[in-house]
């Protein structure tokens, strides 16, 4: 206790001297604590740019080396997917789009997404309908030049009017608008409201292209994806001749948890970078602590002279050590969860806090530097011999 006590009297008798000392530790933690809070919302990000595309995919493609030995990959999947693996699969549908100017009457958006899909088109990509209805089997079977909008498309075009049954415009084709979606990524231009839905059948007069080359299998559940997976390859195996064509088969989480993995990996090196300001600021405390040693010659000769032990004075200037870097970690915290909330919501616009296990483990780190610097002034005060104290100024 008597440490502690002369240790914050030191501390306050040169309250600017402390503060300088306590920089480094305070950059430090607070670097440490920002850096892999924003991490965290950048990997909160991806995640929910992931989701907003629909997670839980098996995503095919195709390439066909005769065109005329092609067969109907598509149709054969829908079936078997739908019907064979019914109670693992929510929906199948093409994954093909192209970008085309939409008009409705005087107003034309210049680059919208349309995509080509199924009646499980929405299903598959995370889309959920607001009004009207979605595409079904009839408009494939009919080629019916019909769409569903995305929010985006829909306020842009017909912002005072109801767009189902409207005409809209697309490469000078007119499609009636039967639905629209509801928004579900900011409702902006470029975003993925940003679209419209289509039947795949009319793949020949907007792709020039009847074929089906791309296609979305949504799994119920993510423990279900690989086992999908592995069945499909084994179903297409005997559908597709080597000589004909071939596909690729992907899981559709794989990007996500690689992402994942990515940003983890940058939290850890950049939290090891924001971590070398605290070995400085630790050798900022060494420094200072064996000027310390300096100033206070006649006073640890005195002490030495009535008896006082190594292990005292080695205990007085180790605490004084720590609360410099201890004090120093609280103050970087605080700072680093204001820096965090600040920035968090500028950048992400989410509530961005440290979370605890890497607070306490920046606090203790800063602790144990200041302590580990501390050591060797500590020492060198407790070798000082009691005719020091006579020498000294």
């Amino acid at each position: 206790m008597n440490a502690l006590l002369m240790a914050l009297d030191s501390i306050r008798e040169k309250k600017g001297r402390s503060f300088l000392t306590m920089l480094g530790i305070i950059i430090g933690v607070t670097a440490v604590l920002v850096l892999v809070a924003l991490v965290s919302g950048y990997n909160a990000d991806i995640t929910a740019y992931y989701e907003k595309l629909g997670v839980n995919k098996v995503n095919l493609s195709l390439t066909w080396y005769d065109r005329t030995r092609a067969s109907d990959v598509y149709s054969l999947v829908y079936t078997y997917a739908n019907d064979t693996l019914g109670d693992m699969v929510e929906g199948v549908s093409p994954s093909s789009s192209t970008q085309l100017p939409v008009k409705y009457r005087s107003t034309t958006l210049e680059e919208s997404t349309i995509y080509l899909g199924s009646d499980q088109f929405s299903i598959c990509n995370n889309y959920t309908l607001e009004d009207g209805r979605d595409l079904n089997e009839w408009d494939l079977e009919q080629r019916s030049k019909v769409c569903v909008l995305g929010s985006y498309v829909a306020s842009a075009l017909f912002p005072y009017t109801d767009p189902i049954g409207e005409t809209v415009y697309l490469s000078g084709i007119p499609f009636t608008v039967v639905g629209t979606y509801y928004q579900k990524d900011g409702g902006t231009e470029d975003s993925m409201d940003d679209m419209l839905a289509v039947p795949y059948t009319l793949n020949r007069e907007l792709l020039q292209s009847a074929d089906v080359t791309s296609i979305t299998v949504k799994v119920d559940t993510s423990q279900h994806v690989e086992t999908v997976l592995a069945r499909l390859e084994v179903y297409l195996a005997q559908q597709i001749s080597s000589s004909v064509g071939e596909y690729t088969l992907e899981n559709g989480n794989s990007a996500m948890s690689e992402s994942s993995e990515e940003t983890t990996s940058m939290s850890v090196v950049l939290g090891g970078i924001a971590s070398i300001a605290l070995l400085v600021g630790g050798i900022g405390i060494m420094n200072i602590m064996l000027v310390t040693v300096t100033e206070r010659t006649r006073e640890i000769g005195i002490k030495k002279s009535i008896g006082a032990p190594r292990g005292e004075i080695i205990t007085q200037f180790l605490v004084e050590a720590g609360i410099l870097s201890g004090l120093g970690g609280l103050i970087g915290i605080a700072l680093g969860f204001g820096l965090s909330l600040i920035l968090g919501k500028a950048m992400y616009d989410l509530i961005l806090l440290p979370s605890l296990p890497v607070t306490l483990g920046a606090f203790s780190f800063s602790v144990a530097i200041g302590i580990l610097f501390g050591i060797y002034p500590a020492v060198k005060a407790s070798n000082l011999q009691p005719v020091d104290a006579l020498r000294a100024d």
